[in-house]
């Protein structure tokens, strides 16, 4: 979508431009801006990482996400209890289905593989050998924890891989072993006969490191590129906005806490409880609202996660209030007008509104009769 700024980016006011997506892309957004150069588009792709794969949304992301979609996985780490106590490395993905990564387990004299299924296995011994041929098997990522008992090789992705082990001693000894014996330990992953197991309900343990900064700063983000969306560059490239502008850009100010506490500049974003009473969209939306002198924006995602942005203090407007909505399947964006935010408002939360939802029926009621539904997930919005 083209916003005009005279070529002018968005965040470090430079000559240049992107394509950026408003809702990430990573959470199913297809909204696409063109006032973010490339290098504060590429700076920024952290904090949208954050939000997708480092924060509450990340299990919404997985949990809603269809895989006709597209394909996404929830963030950090995650396994499941296998025989004898074992943790086996799984991936999460679309609406929570797991499956087990390829990986490889020091038991004693032995090695044990564990996969999904036999292209799991293939894969694994294609990354291997790909490493010891290249002299980079050595060097594989390590991670090391007091609670493993045993040294594990997991592939994180086809292209990567990270060796668990109790100290780096015992995963350098097991990389070593691993190396030295490959071509035995190939043959016999390829000629041994599977042993399959099923799990109906696997208890899934899930250890994800939570960074609420870059959450923080990527709902801002949002908030601040609808913004731009529905106002244009040139008004959000104020004066007025540098404080949020400066904020996403990464100047963070972190309060004093106390030992053991993390530290949470909450100046422009607070998460509000998920009693949150204005619901609006049951996707991803962003309601932004005009109270001169203060413009702030609720973000909603995926209609459970609603924040508080406080974008900026603004002289000489008047009151206003505009509404828009995302897919989280990248199937379409559209900005709500006024019936079609009353009716998502009746028909999400007329709590909010002080009603019954008896009356809320009855003003839907009225609302159909007297207008169409203005809602439309797979347009544009309409020009201003």
């Amino acid at each position: 979508m083209v916003v005009d700024g005279e070529g002018r980016c968005i965040y470090c006011k430079e000559q240049g431009f992107s394509k950026e997506h408003v809702a990430p892309s990573s959470l199913g957004g297809d909204c696409t801006l063109n006032c973010v150069c490339v290098k504060c588009n590429r700076d920024l792709s952290e904090v949208d990482q954050a939000l997708a794969e480092h924060s509450p949304v990340a299990f919404s992301k997985i949990l809603y996400t269809p895989a006709s979609a597209f394909t996404t996985y929830l963030g950090g780490h995650a396994s499941m209890q296998g025989e004898g106590g074992r943790q086996i490395g799984v991936r999460v993905g679309n609406q929570v289905a797991t499956e087990v990564r390829p990986q490889f387990f020091a038991d004693g004299n032995q090695i044990r593989v564990f996969a999904s299924d036999r292209a799991g296995l293939n894969d694994l011994i294609q990354f291997i050998d790909k490493q010891v041929e290249r002299g980079r098997l050595a060097r594989t990522r390590v991670f090391v924890a007091e609670d493993i008992e045993e040294p594990r090789f997991l592939m994180h992705r086809s292209d990567d891989a990270v060796v668990s082990a109790p100290s780096k001693e015992r995963a350098a000894q097991f990389l070593t072993r691993l190396e030295q014996q490959w071509p035995e330990i190939k043959m016999k992953i390829v000629t041994t006969p599977e042993q399959r197991q099923i799990h109906e309900q696997p208890n899934i343990l899930i250890n994800m490191s939570l960074w609420p900064n870059e959450e923080y700063r990527a709902v801002a983000k949002i908030a601040f590129e609808t913004l731009a969306l529905l106002c244009g560059a040139d008004y959000v490239l104020q004066a007025a906005f540098d404080p949020v502008r400066d904020y996403i850009r990464g100047q963070v100010q972190l309060p004093v806490v106390a030992p053991g506490e993390t530290a949470v500049d909450s100046r422009f974003v607070q998460r509000l409880s998920q009693e949150f009473r204005l619901k609006f969209t049951e996707l991803h939306g962003v309601l932004l609202f005009c109270s001169p002198p203060n413009l702030v924006a609720f973000v909603l995602l995926y209609g459970t996660h609603p924040y508080l942005v406080r974008l900026g203090t603004l002289s000489g407007e008047r009151q206003w209030l505009r509404a828009y909505e995302f897919s989280y399947t990248r199937d379409g964006h559209a900005e709500l007008d006024e019936v079609a935010f009353a009716k998502q408002i009746l028909a999400l939360s007329p709590e909010g509104l002080g009603i019954s939802s008896d009356q809320a029926r009855e003003w839907l009621d009225r609302l159909n009769l007297d207008s169409p539904l203005a809602t439309d997930h797979n347009s544009a919005p309409p020009e201003k």
